[in-house]
């Protein structure tokens, strides 16, 4: 499960966002390419700069399935109230997709070929 980051948004400010509920605990030791590796509620935590706007944080079950959804969801919400978000994305499988844009988070309709017109 991902979300993606667009705007001021930085690996700190995500860091505290995580850690804004529940213990988030930061491994200290690299890998790949990953900026920041955490575990919280049993999920590991990937985050990493994707340009200089962007920032991808990644979602995996650990100890229990299902809960990298439940802690996505939860970052995203709380990432996009405290403001330092332009837009930001969840997506992933198994999930419908989210966007945050103007203020609001909303379902992100996928375009299918079909409904797409060449001009």
């Amino acid at each position: 499960m991902d979300v993606f980051v667009w705007g001021s948004a930085d690996t700190e400010h995500a860091v505290r966002v995580l850690e804004a509920l529940r213990r988030f605990e930061v491994l200290d030791a690299s890998l790949g390419s990953a900026d920041v590796f955490g575990v919280r509620d049993g999920v590991l935590v990937e985050l990493r700069q994707i340009d200089p706007s962007g920032l991808l944080v990644r979602f995996v079950d650990g100890t229990r399935p299902g809960r990298a959804s439940i802690v996505a969801h939860s970052f995203l919400w709380i990432l996009t109230r405290r403001g330092a978000v332009d837009e930001a994305m969840l997506v992933g499988p198994g999930v419908e997709p989210l966007r945050f844009r103007d203020g609001r988070i909303q379902r992100l309709t996928p375009l299918s070929s079909e409904h797409c017109t060449d001009d």
